[in-house]
């Protein structure tokens, strides 16, 4: 599907392709491995001539979105894109070529831009995570330790397995300087373990979604560790314009913003619109947010999660923020499932702190003394470790599906 959307005429790898597709050309880095003999040998054997093709709107590369939200969409990612975005990075962190970045996320996923891009500007060393020890948070946290990683950039999650399972304070991680996280909400009772266990690293949030990389930062302080409200969103990297409609969409234009969808006209039109100061386009985020007397932005969820349940319009990240306050949650998300009779009912899905097992009435309490009445959870389901992409996000679907 993705090498149909993005007209893939090349392609490399270890293995060949899983379905025959009309390449123009396969290169195997362990072909006597394989079968892509067996590939038509017209297309094998077709030689590339020809002048390169001139870049069109200075593309580099295409992201595929693989979230929950069903067919993926091929975001254009610009030279313009990862040049900036790297030099806010080297110049905000103040990376050199002292530095050891670790690889965490996979190439497909829009973190690892930082990894990469960022290393190589400032001839950092770039230190990829095996693919073996991500599911095993003290080999990780070993690996951070052996490798004097100084600079760690991943999905909370991550952060979260090591801080509970990694046993962070039997490591030397005295050369860790920056721990960053991206790709979704950081539950703040995780970040304030986290931040007792490794007190000398800096803590910070980066915001964004694909079409935009990172268009907004957050350098955690010692008031926000002490707060239990969430951890803000920030403000935007040089360069970058943000607005707020009126529903409370972020609107972000500047130089890491996508020029559109590959193939797909009517999604760019419907996603990137004139900027509101006129000058050139700026992204429909979907994400709700709401900006501080002080400037500094707060994520107030998605607009395309907005639930209705019997007359009233429901934010999940409400009930999520709430529950996360409870001393057995781990994590939370809130999803709703269709019902004949009120349109939607809430479901929350649980995972457990180690070693507690919370009660469905336990938690249907301590949400009556947080929450209006119409935003308890009709359903509950209870985890180990909730349901994720490949990306590693929470999958929202399967979540539903399950109900």
């Amino acid at each position: 599907m993705i090498c149909e959307d993005a007209r893939i005429e090349i392609w490399t790898g270890s293995r060949p392709p899983s379905a025959i597709h009309d390449f123009r050309a396969v290169v195997l880095s362990q072909p006597e491995q394989s079968e892509a003999h067996r590939l038509d040998e017209g297309q094998r054997e077709t030689p590339l001539t020809g002048e390169a093709p001139p870049p069109v709107n200075d593309l580099v590369n295409i992201l595929f979105t693989s979230g929950s939200t069903g067919r993926p969409k091929g975001v254009e990612i610009t030279g313009l894109s990862l040049l900036h975005y790297s030099k806010w990075v080297v110049d905000y962190f103040g990376l050199t070529c002292e530095d050891v970045v670790a690889n965490h996320a996979p190439y497909n996923f829009d973190l690892s831009t930082l990894d990469i891009f960022a290393a190589v500007r400032t001839g950092a060393a770039m230190c990829p995570v095996p693919e073996r020890l991500k599911m095993f948070p003290y080999q990780m946290a070993k690996f951070i330790a052996d490798e004097k990683i100084t600079t760690w950039y991943s999905v909370p999650s991550a952060l979260i397995m090591m801080q509970l399972r990694g046993k962070l304070g039997e490591h030397d991680l005295s050369a860790l300087k920056h721990i960053i996280f991206a790709g979704e909400v950081m539950p703040k009772p995780a970040l304030q373990e986290i931040a007792k266990m490794l007190p000398r690293a800096t803590y910070t949030n980066l915001y964004g979604p694909t079409e935009t990389n990172v268009c907004t930062y957050h350098r955690v302080n010692a008031d926000d560790l002490a707060s239990d409200s969430p951890v803000p969103i920030g403000v935007p990297i040089s360069d970058t314009r943000i607005w707020i409609s009126e529903d409370g969409e972020l609107l972000v234009a500047g130089p890491t913003v996508t020029t559109g969808y590959f193939g797909d006209a009517a999604k760019t039109a419907e996603r990137l619109i004139a900027a509101p100061d006129g000058v050139g386009a700026a992204y429909r985020t979907g994400d709700r947010v709401k900006q501080r007397p002080d400037g500094v932005l707060m994520f107030e969820g998605r607009l395309d999660r907005m639930i209705k349940c019997r007359g009233y319009r429901i934010e999940p990240g409400e009930i999520e923020a709430a529950l996360c306050r409870h001393p057995a949650v781990k994590e939370v998300a809130v999803v709703a499932i269709a019902d004949p009779v009120f349109g939607n009912r809430l479901k929350a899905g649980i995972a457990a702190r180690d070693g507690v097992s919370p009660r469905e009435d336990d938690l249907r309490q301590f949400c009556q003394t947080h929450l209006p009445p119409y935003m308890l959870p009709d359903v509950w389901e209870f985890f180990a470790s909730l349901p994720r992409t490949d990306r590693e996000k929470i999958d929202l679907v399967a979540l539903a599906q399950g109900a």
